[in-house]
Order: structure tokens, then C-alpha cells, then sequence
């Protein structure tokens, strides 16, 4: 049996990413090319055209300040015209953002030896100069919760968001701090969330779920409530945004509308979104759901025959999470003034017609995720022209789960590209009803939307000069009559029936009889040729176990020789006096299958798995126990824990994760980067196990690691930082054995690779290179110390498996040669 691997506490590794901004879509070719932009700006001053070499080189600047060849060849050009301001200004940014990157460079390594308090004063700084610097901000965030300070992490958020309120991803962490040191109820009440009516909300799991956010739409709702009625919406859940008219009112008498109301700033919660995410984290996880607004109509294939749970149905068939639309804009055939529309009506009796070219350009693999493919355009482009930059993009139908971030207008979605539907529909989008000419002039002065409401701006420009604006055109417009017509014309997508979608194999871990005696803990202690290390372990537990009622202590043998299994049992009856039981596997069926047989065995509420060598501390169950009570919903909870060698000495602690007992907020970024949890150290909820499945042997020697990503997007997970835990390693260990041939190097990027088709973008996009990077160093670390017992054959396998799996060769290549050098 492999023990599990044991990773580096936390490794130096040189950060070739950096965060998305959600509130920008931007180009990935730019990003990674802005050499090849600088050679075509070059070839554009050869060529005598000043001002588009100009808007090269600034082009390259905006992504890249201290591109210094760009940088020069800028600042001469615009000195030559005469515009001396503007080439001081880009010189001084490149001077700040070489300022900004040598005060972040010293916050890491700050952070790195401990030197907590100089590195805050840093990340400070550095926030000082660019407000919104995502790195800065996560860094602290980061630093301010290993002292314990939940307090000046959330303010951190709080601060950057007089700057930006836009940037979902800021809210995301910003949430998820609340939730986890103050309860949902502090994120509702942070974001001004209050309930309307007093209805009891019983919301069943099979239950379609549709959040809007309103103001002042008393006109629409009649018609848009029925029409999702129809189209099989269970319960709505409202967000009432100040409406002077009597939406609240109405929404109040409907059966099966849940209504809360809020005074704050749309523009603040990022527009709505916040607003649905506190919503569907407290009532909406693993529902379907729709996020849209109130003059916004799902159409899909055969919508007039399918219900929106049948194509969820669909979509659960393929793994899918989320159902993308484009915006489809509906309009008369006649005046927008003379478009009178009647509560009730259905809105295609008023606005029937669509443009035949419903985008004028597309980007693929865009948005901030680089996983859907962007279309910009459409009617409005058509008679409002590009300055709006009008984005058509929506994903209105997801499967929600706390790790999905939703951005604001519901453009963009974080999941990996594998769980976005590639059928799509379209939002037939009702704005141009008569009323559209006074709240066109509201919005501009209220400037909630986005960019100041500068597409408001467009409209206003438009209507004031057209009074009488007629968005028909015979050459463009033509009438809507069915789905199948939007399938034709390329608008909406069927999904192509020969997709088959990556899907790790997960072994079923089966509900216990509903008549079986639970305990609170089942304690499953495997054990295979191991004799040595037994009676520690066992009495490790014993020690601190409650009275027999409450804990299962079992020690499973994976089809040992019948002369081991024997003084197994031995040990068990000496050491157990009848409080542990003993069961031999007539075969050996090895990791990761003897932990889920463990985990099917296991009758308790909460499973601890342990191996023969593993050992507690005093108060181990106490301490997690505790936490458990406190936080009912968590799926997992962990201590601080020991690594020791084959004596019992010790070598070191694991890193330190908070500085008292407590939820971890934005877990998923630490775990996906490098497997931090070890088997003594964390209990797993059985109820967890039975939803999610067992140990994916796909993902080989480091199944553990796996499991523990897949626990933490789905569930809260609670820490405890004494260390009450030890793990002993051994230099004749089966990992050992794999670590020295480079073999766990692979097995960590198949992980990764299993990681990516259920993770959200955010993290994969970001941590996926950092985490093969950082197993990469990890190899290299290896070799290091196998060089120097003069094991080369095995060195050069670990430097072999770091130069295949870092995205950064020239650093790898860099520190080969040091390495040499060294020895």
C-alpha cells in the first residue's frame, strides 16, 4: 500500500501568472505576444505612420509598462510631435509598475521567512500606488489571515471596492471572508439585503430556480412571471432595487415569488450580481437556476414543446453546469414612441422582429475566462453605433455551486470550458417599448450601469437627435416565427450529439441502511505488511475516543500473508480490549481501493482514515469535534500536523493556514496548487464521500489530493492550527520509491489535468501552470538532495520530469545549471 505524497510546506515558485480582472475582456494574444505587437508597430514607423506605430507601441505598453524598447520608441515619436506630456506619462508608469513589482517582490519574500508585519507594509504600499492590484490585495488578504486578522482582510476588500466595485472576483473573496468568520446573514446584511415577505421558503432540490433583480417593472412582470411559469420555473427569487412604482407591492401578492429588497447602489453590488450570489449560495446550490432580467426571454431548441427542466435534464446528462445565450434584440415595426405595450400582453405581439445579422464580430476563446467565444454587436451596433461596444454574450442557465463566480450582467461564467453546453440559446430582449425613451433619460442621470451608463450615453445621443427613432429596416429586419428559425439562421446552437466529455471515474460509495446504528466517528486504520508502528496508532486513538456509542475504530488489512495477519490481530485484541475490530481483505487490492473499502465500511457520521504508522495527538477529536458543532455545513475539517521520520522525530509542521480555529475562506486557491493535507490530519463527513464518490484511482499516487479539491468547491472546510496529527515517512516506502523515479511528478500532473474538467476557470487559468510549476521545483528539490547522496540516475530522472512539466524552462534550465555547479 503507497502512502500518501508528501509535498514541499510551500515552494519558491516564480509566479508566471496573474489574476483575470472579470470586468475586462481581454486579448489572450496580446497578453503573450507583445514582442511580435512591437515588431509590427516598428513596421509601421518604417512605413511613415506615426500615429498607428504610436498606438502599437501604447498598445503593447497597456499590458506590458515596461517594455522599454516600446517604451523608448514611444516616447521618441510622441516628443517629435511635440506631445511632451504624454511621453513623461508613460515614463512615469513604467516607473511606478517597476516600483509596484520590486515592493511586491519584497512583500513575497517578506512573506516567505514569516516577516509578517513588514510584508503587510508592503502589500499596503503597494495598494497605495495601484489600488486595485489583484496581487497585492490577495497577498494580503493572505498575510492578514495567517496573524488572525479576519477584521483587516475583509476591510482590505472593502477599501478597494471605492475604486472598483466591478470586479466580481474581489467580491467573490470578499463574500466568502464574511461567510466564513461572520455567517451568511453579516454577507447579506454587509450588501443591504433584506427580506420582503414572510413566506416559509421550502425550496425542494429538484426545484427550478429564477433570480432577477427589478426596479420599477410592474409593466413587464405580469407577462414575464407566466412565461417562466410556463416554461416550468418553480420559485422566483427577487431582488426589489428602490422601485418608485408598485413592483414591491405586486410581487408581494404572488405565491411563489420570494421578495427582498435592497437600497443599495446597483453599480455597487456589480450590478445585481452580488445580490445573486448571496441569493443562491443560501437557497440555490446544485439547483439550476436562472439569472436574467426582467425584459429577458430564454428561447432554445424546441423551447415551444421543452420545458427548461427537460433541457436541464439534458444537460445533467452530459455533465454540463452552465447554458450560455445570446442576446437577441426584439423590436416593432414602427416608431419606439408608438410602441405602447399593455401589462400582460405577450411581449411578441408588440416586438416581433430581430436583425438577420444579430452580431458583427466575435472573439474566440474570450472573456476573462478564455472559455467562450465573445460576440459584440448586433441591432444596437446597427443604429447606435461600435462606441457602446455592446456585448451579446449571457450564460442565464446554470447549475450553481459556491466556487462559480457570477460576473456582472451574467456575461462571463469561471467554469472550465468542458461543463459550458456547446447547444446554446438566446435572450429575446424586450427593451424598446415606448417606455424606453423616459428611463434612457433616468439612467443617464442615475449612472448605476456600467462605465458611468455610457451606453445610455449612445441612446441619448441617438434619441435626441431622432425623436421618432424607428429601429425597423426592411433589409435587416425580419420577423421572429419559431425556434427552428433561430437554428437556421445560426443563432441558436443544438447540441451536437457525439460530444463526449472528460469525466474522471469515481468510484459510488453506497448510503448505509437507514436502520444502521451511526456513531459520530468511524476511525478506519489500514494496515497491510506492517507490524511495527500498530500498537502506536491504535493507542494514539484510544487515548482521546468517546465512549463506545459514539466512535467505530476498525483496523483493515488489505490481504496480508495469513502470518501477518495473525499478529495483526494480535495487536488489535491486546491493545483494543474489545473496543476495535479487525477485518481481513482476502486480497490486496491496494490504494486508492482500500480507502474506499474503508470509507464503505465505515458507519459514522464522520470518517477518519489512518494508516498503521500515523499517530494523534491528545484533544485531536475535541478540537474537530468542536468545529463541527460550531459549523454544521462543512463537508471536511483539518489540523495542523507533523511530519516525522521513520523514529518519530520531528522534521517539521505543515503551513500554518490561520492563526485560530476556523472556516478557510478561498481554500480551493491554496489546495489546487499542492496537495497541503495528509490522512491523519482531516476528517471527511461520510454523507461527503456518498455525494462526491471515493478516491479516483486516475489519479494514481496522489488520489488524496485529488479528493481534497474536489471536497473544497463543493463544501466549507474547517481548520484547526494546533498540530494533533503525525505522519511518519520512510525512506523504503512505495511513495519514496515513486518520488525518487520522478513518477509522482506525472501522477501530480495527472491530477491536475482531472482537476481541470471540474474546477472553475478562476483557478484553473491562474493556478493550473503555478501548481505544474511548482511540482516542477519540487523535482528539482529532489534531485538536489539525490546528488548529493550520489544517486545520478535518479537525479536526472526528477530533472528530466521538471523540464517537462514547467511552463518556465529557461528558470528550470537556470537552476539545473546551478545545481551542478553546486555539488
Amino acid at each position: 500500500m503507497v502512502d500518501p505524497v508528501v509535498r514541499p510546506q510551500r515552494a519558491n515558485i516564480p509566479d508566471s501568472t496573474a489574476a483575470p480582472d472579470p470586468t475586462v475582456a481581454p486579448n489572450p494574444q496580446l497578453k503573450s505576444r507583445p514582442d511580435v505587437e512591437f515588431q509590427m508597430a516598428k513596421l509601421w514607423q518604417q512605413k511613415g505612420k506615426i500615429d498607428r506605430a504610436i498606438a502599437g507601441y501604447q498598445k503593447v505598453l497597456a499590458v506590458a509598462p515596461t517594455h522599454w524598447l516600446s517604451l523608448e520608441a514611444a516616447g521618441e515619436l510622441l516628443v517629435a510631435q511635440g506631445n511632451l506630456t504624454a511621453a513623461i506619462g508613460l515614463y512615469r508608469k513604467a516607473i511606478q509598475h517597476q516600483t509596484v513589482s520590486d515592493r511586491l517582490l519584497r512583500a513575497t519574500m517578506a512573506q516567505q521567512n514569516n516577516q509578517l508585519e513588514q510584508a503587510i507594509d508592503e502589500y499596503q504600499r503597494v495598494l497605495e500606488l495601484e489600488p486595485v492590484n489583484c496581487e497585492a490585495l490577495q497577498g494580503l488578504e493572505k498575510v492578514l489571515i495567517q496573524k488572525g486578522d479576519f477584521g483587516g482582510a475583509i476591510a482590505a476588500y472593502r477599501r478597494v471596492f471605492a475604486y472598483n466595485p466591478n470586479n466580481a472576483e474581489f467580491h467573490k473573496r470578499h463574500i466568502n471572508l464574511v461567510i466564513a468568520e461572520q455567517g451568511l446573514k453579516a454577507a447579506f446584511e454587509a450588501y443591504e439585503l433584506v427580506r420582503k415577505d414572510s413566506k416559509t421558503i421550502d425550496i425542494p432540490t429538484s426545484d427550478l430556480l429564477c433570480c432577477i433583480v427589478v426596479r420599477n417593472e410592474l409593466t413587464r412582470l405580469p407577462y414575464f412571471l407566466n412565461y417562466y411559469r410556463q416554461q416550468g420555473v418553480d420559485k422566483f427569487l427577487i431582488v426589489d432595487n428602490q422601485s418608485t412604482d408598485e413592483t414591491l407591492t405586486y410581487l408581494l401578492q404572488q405565491p411563489d415569488v420570494y421578495v427582498w429588497s435592497s437600497a443599495k447602489s446597483f453599480n455597487q453590488v456589480n450590478f445585481g450580481s452580488v445580490w445573486f450570489e448571496l441569493l443562491l449560495r443560501q437557497y440555490g446550490i446544485n439547483h439550476w437556476c436562472l439569472t436574467v432580467d426582467a425584459d429577458e426571454l430564454l428561447y432554445y431548441p424546441d423551447c415551444e414543446h421543452k420545458t427548461i427542466p427537460q433541457l436541464c435534464q439534458e444537460l445533467d446528462r452530459k455533465h454540463y453546469r452552465a447554458y450560455t445565450a445570446i442576446l437577441l434584440d426584439m423590436y416593432a415595426d414602427k416608431a419606439i414612441q408608438d410602441t405602447h405595450y399593455t401589462p400582460g400582453q405577450n411581449f411578441l405581439e408588440v416586438c416581433s422582429y430581430f436583425d438577420r445579422q444579430y452580431h458583427h464580430r466575435q472573439q474566440k476563446q474570450g472573456g476573462p475566462y478564455s472559455n467562450q467565444t465573445i460576440y459584440f454587436g448586433g441591432l444596437r451596433e446597427r443604429i447606435f453605433g461600435s462606441t457602446g461596444d455592446f456585448i451579446l454574450n449571457k450564460v442565464p442557465l446554470l447549475k450553481y455551486s459556491p466556487e462559480i463566480v457570477l460576473s456582472g450582467g451574467q456575461h462571463f461564467i469561471n467554469l472550465p470550458e468542458c461543463r459550458i453546453a456547446r447547444g446554446s440559446g438566446c435572450l429575446l430582449h424586450f427593451k424598446y417599448f415606448s417606455l424606453f425613451l423616459d428611463y434612457v433619460a433616468q439612467e443617464v442621470q442615475r449612472k448605476e450601469h456600467y462605465g458611468d451608463a455610457h451606453q445610455y450615453q449612445e441612446y441619448a445621443r441617438i434619441l435626441s437627435s431622432t425623436s421618432s427613432l424607428n429601429l425597423y429596416d426592411a433589409a435587416h429586419s425580419i420577423p421572429l416565427q419559431s425556434s427552428q428559425q433561430l437554428v437556421k439562421l445560426g443563432i441558436l446552437q443544438v447540441e451536437p450529439d457525439t460530444i463526449s466529455l472528460p469525466t474522471p471515474e469515481i468510484p459510488t460509495i453506497l448510503q448505509l441502511p437507514p436502520q444502521t446504528r451511526r456513531p459520530f466517528w468511524s476511525v478506519m486504520i489500514t494496515a497491510y505488511k506492517r507490524v511495527l508502528y500498530l500498537e502506536q496508532a491504535l493507542r494514539s486513538v484510544l487515548a482521546q475516543a468517546p465512549d463506545a456509542d459514539n466512535i467505530q475504530i476498525e483496523v483493515v488489512n488489505d490481504g496480508a500473508p495469513e502470518s501477518i495477519q495473525a499478529d495483526l490481530a494480535a495487536i488489535v485484541d491486546r491493545v483494543g480490549q474489545g473496543r476495535v475490530s479487525f477485518y481481513r481483505h482476502p486480497e490486496n487490492i491496494g490504494h486508492p481501493h482500500i480507502f474506499n473499502l474503508c470509507i464503505q465500511r465505515a458507519k459514522g457520521r464522520w470518517v477518519h482514515l489512518l494508516h498503521d504508522d500515523d499517530w494523534l495527538e491528545p484533544g485531536f477529536y475535541n478540537a474537530l469535534q468542536h468545529g463541527i458543532e460550531q459549523k454544521p455545513d462543512i463537508g471536511a475539517a483539518f489540523c495542523r500536523y507533523r511530519l516525522m521520520d521513520e523514529v518519530g522525530q520531528n522534521h517539521r509542521l505543515s503551513d500554518l493556514e490561520r492563526g485560530v480555529p476556523g472556516v478557510l475562506a478561498n481554500w480551493i486557491e491554496r489546495i489546487s496548487l499542492q496537495c497541503l493535507i495528509l490522512f491523519p490530519a482531516i476528517v471527511v463527513k461520510r454523507e461527503v464521500y456518498e455525494t462526491l464518490g471515493g478516491f479516483t484511482p486516475q489519479a494514481y499516487s496522489c488520489f488524496d489530493w485529488e479528493m481534497w479539491q474536489r471536497i473544497a468547491i463543493r463544501y466549507p472546510i474547517w481548520y484547526e492550527p494546533q498540530p494533533l496529527a503525525s505522519f511518519r515517512t520512510h525512506t523504503g516506502s512505495e511513495s519514496y520509491r515513486l518520488q525518487q523515479l520522478g513518477q509522482q511528478i506525472l501522477d501530480s500532473h495527472e491530477v491536475v489535468k482531472l482537476a481541470e474538467t471540474y474546477l472553475p476557470r478562476t483557478t484553473t487559468k491562474q493556478l493550473s501552470t503555478r501548481a505544474r510549476d511548482g511540482h516542477a521545483w519540487w523535482a528539482l528539490e529532489i534531485a538536489k538532495q539525490q546528488l548529493q547522496e550520489g544517486k545520478c540516475q535518479e537525479a536526472v530522472a526528477n530533472i528530466k520530469k521538471a523540464l517537462e512539466q514547467s511552463s518556465q524552462k529557461a528558470w528550470i534550465e537556470q537552476a539545473v545549471a546551478k545545481l551542478f555547479l553546486e555539488i
